[in-house]
């Protein structure tokens, strides 16, 4: 059986379609698949099962071998050769229908000079053109060759056996699930990246004062009290008016795909602005508005100023009533300054979010609340006859009431107050379902 933990690698020049024959295999991650030149910068992870066998399929970037390349495409090949030599397997992707060029060639060697069990896979073997050039791959002298197509999904079942045979043997074991998603979200350059690597402890996430660094939703494990928790580094959101090129749009799906599956966001602004952007509020409320819990981190205190702190002090005033439903710390990557309170603050925000109340209690709270505060609509009098948790993640509570049209967002905001009095509720959303009472 497959070792555990075995890890297959993704490799090839750019665009030969290593990211669609990554996302052909793939269950659940997708890489962003574009005919642009370094779409993909960061390893995209996922776990592939196959048979009775299992390993970690990683899509890395292109890796160019030419000098004088510039900081962020050195730093993606450095990465590259980091995990290649990680490697169990490696998948050498070359494009069938334009040939053996330099880069090819380059790129073969590499892979017999690691010594490693290896594939080429000659893709887009169905087309016309990919027939002429087939005895060009042929002599690149590796043992194991397969032509298939990652689009049309030709030969996947086949590459997957052969993959299965080259994996290193040992003891299956089952794998570790996460307890919990975490996802980190926000602006452009607010530290997403360096916050992943730090919570990770290694360079999971590739680090550069570029915008657009991070492209593509990339996840890894941390364990934290002996429990296992996914992180996803996340591409920096920008204002819709700035998305003019498909793959910005891409990333913003993306982002907000790796929200939808995430229990707790991890919203991070720069400490330097003076005042809490529209567009940050905006990410607050899309999160709570997909039931889940959030926690602002303030990154590059740092670099915090009085004068800037005093503006923040005064900005958050109109902003209290959302604020104070969440959790706030303030961070630096740069310095370490509170990376350890983070995760701890998590582990909590996640007992909050798993809370479970008792129906009497509940239904006491809200109707003494209710009767102290009564409540109206065209004079005649809201009535609360009994609330109970029906789910969990976040707490979902259904209130048996006299007339359900009568209860709005403002009415319902009334009973998420009087929650939140009474219980620590901060970071995570409320439900409420109304519905009306029935009388035997």
């Amino acid at each position: 059986m497959a070792k555990v933990g075995s890890k297959v690698v993704i490799i090839g020049r750019t665009n030969v379609g290593k990211s669609t024959l990554f996302n052909r295999l793939s269950t659940s991650v997708k890489s962003i698949a574009l005919d642009y030149f370094g779409v993909t910068r960061d390893f995209i992870y996922d776990t592939v099962a196959w048979k009775d066998a299992q390993f970690e399929l990683i899509d890395t970037g292109g890796i160019d071998f030419k000098k004088g390349l510039d900081v962020l495409t050195e730093a993606v090949r450095e990465r590259a050769i980091k995990v290649l030599n990680e490697a169990d397997v490696v998948l050498f992707v070359c494009d069938g229908s334009v040939g053996v060029l330099a880069e090819d060639d380059a790129l073969a060697r590499f892979v017999h000079k690691l010594g490693k069990p290896s594939m080429l896979l000659i893709n887009k073997s169905d087309s016309k053109k990919a027939q002429h050039f087939l005895d060009e791959f042929y002599r690149l002298g590796f043992k194991h060759v397969m032509e298939i197509s990652a689009q049309h999904g030709l030969q996947i079942a086949e590459l997957l056996d052969q993959v299965i045979e080259l994996l290193p043997e040992e003891e299956k074991k089952q794998p570790e699930e996460s307890l919990y998603k975490v996802v980190l979200l926000g602006k452009p350059n607010v530290g997403k990246s360096s916050l992943m690597n730090l919570l990770v402890e290694k360079d999971r996430s590739l680090v550069a004062d570029i915008p657009g660094t991070t492209r593509e939703a990339i996840s890894d494990t941390i364990h934290f009290y002996k429990e296992t928790i996914q992180v996803t580094d996340t591409a920096g959101l920008r204002r819709k008016s700035s998305i003019n090129e498909n793959i910005e749009q891409l990333m913003v799906k993306s982002s907000l795909t790796a929200v939808k599956h995430a229990d707790i966001v991890l919203l991070l602004i720069d400490a330097q602005e003076r005042e809490l952007s529209q567009q940050v509020l905006k990410l607050l409320a899309y999160a709570f508005d997909e039931n889940k819990a959030v926690i602002l981190l303030r990154n590059k205190q740092d670099l915090l100023t009085d004068d800037i702190q005093a503006d923040w002090k005064f900005d958050i005033g109109a902003y209290e009533y959302m604020l104070k439903k969440v959790e706030i710390l303030n961070i630096s990557c740069e310095t370490g300054y509170n990376i350890g309170k983070i995760m701890p603050l998590v582990q909590e925000v996640w007992q909050r979010y798993s809370t479970t109340f008792s129906a009497t209690e509940l239904t006491v709270l809200l109707k003494e609340a209710l009767d102290r505060t009564p409540l109206y609509n065209g004079g005649r009098r809201l009535k609360l006859f009994s609330a109970k948790q029906f789910g969990k993640r976040p707490p979902l509570i259904r209130l048996n009431v006299n007339e359900p049209a009568w209860f709005g967002d403002s009415q319902k905001s009334f009973f998420e107050n009087i929650l939140r009095k009474e219980y620590n509720l901060k970071s995570i959303p409320v439900v409420f379902a109304v519905c009306k009472m029935q009388f035997n």
